[in-house]
């Protein structure tokens, strides 16, 4: 009897041991990231006329305070928006100095940031690093005004561009990163990326097809929201897995047209 009881014992022991491994994966597959320690999140503009300072950081303030709100700590990366490889190694530099020691890391990029943001991910090893990707308005595949801006100027961001082909070839998501693209439904990109991708667009965003879009989106209510549910792994749109080589830049260009 008293060795059926020892028994018993180590059998309950055990059960809990287990479950006191296996419950934060549980957590971490509802919720992400959870909601303590240390999470820190860079933002990285798009192609602005000033690099750094307050003009720069100005169309993001909303998005910064929600952030906050959220138990974020938040931290620009003063990238010009306008060369790619470069931006995405000013990307690592913000990472090592502010998200050495954080729980966990997170990137929510606009426009062209997103873009080098992925070159980050992709060249530079930030898919090891970064948990959550979040791109909004970024023209994955294309911006086919980049075309006709120089060579310093944001070329990089033309389907044509050495560095876009290079970027789009291969794997678009690597690692164990959580990617998502959460924008306006009206935006001129649609910034689908192959491989697993959360989506969130978002209707009725002022401007939406026309271009206005672009910025309004970035304080428009459910924008933020999506993108905060986003960082924490929470795909409050459509998760979807595509595969490699199946999305083309001609397929990602003005959804709400046809």
């Amino acid at each position: 009897m008293r060795l059926s009881k020892i028994l018993l014992a180590m059998t309950v022991l055990t059960s809990l041991a287990i479950a006191a491994l296996v419950l934060p994966a549980g957590n971490a597959a509802a919720g992400g990231w959870g909601t303590t320690g240390k999470r820190v999140v860079l933002i990285v503009p798009g192609q602005q006329l000033y690099s750094s300072g307050e003009a720069h950081q100005a169309p993001y303030r909303a998005l910064d305070e929600a952030l906050k709100d959220a138990g974020y700590e938040t931290h620009f990366v003063d990238a010009p928006g306008k060369v790619i490889a470069a931006d995405a190694e000013l990307i690592a530099k913000s990472i090592r100095t502010y998200a050495d020691d954080a729980d966990s890391v997170g990137v929510l990029a606009h426009s062209a940031g997103g873009l080098s943001s992925r070159y980050y991910a992709k060249f530079l090893g930030g898919s090891d690093i970064v948990d959550s990707f979040v791109a909004v308005g970024a023209p994955q595949y294309s911006s086919p005004g980049g075309c006709v801006q120089g060579p310093a100027d944001g070329y990089d961001t033309c389907m044509f561009s050495e560095v876009l082909t290079k970027l789009n070839a291969g794997e678009d998501t690597p690692g164990s990163a959580y990617y998502s693209v959460v924008q306006s439904s009206g935006e001129w990109a649609d910034g689908r990326l192959a491989g697993g991708q959360c989506r969130v667009y978002i209707d009725g965003v002022p401007g939406a097809g026309t271009g206005a879009d672009h910025l309004a989106e970035l304080e428009h209510p459910e924008v933020i929201s999506g993108a905060i549910s986003a960082l924490g792994r929470d795909c409050v749109g459509t998760f979807v897995d595509e595969n490699e080589g199946d999305i083309t830049w001609p397929d990602t260009l003005f959804p709400s047209f046809r």
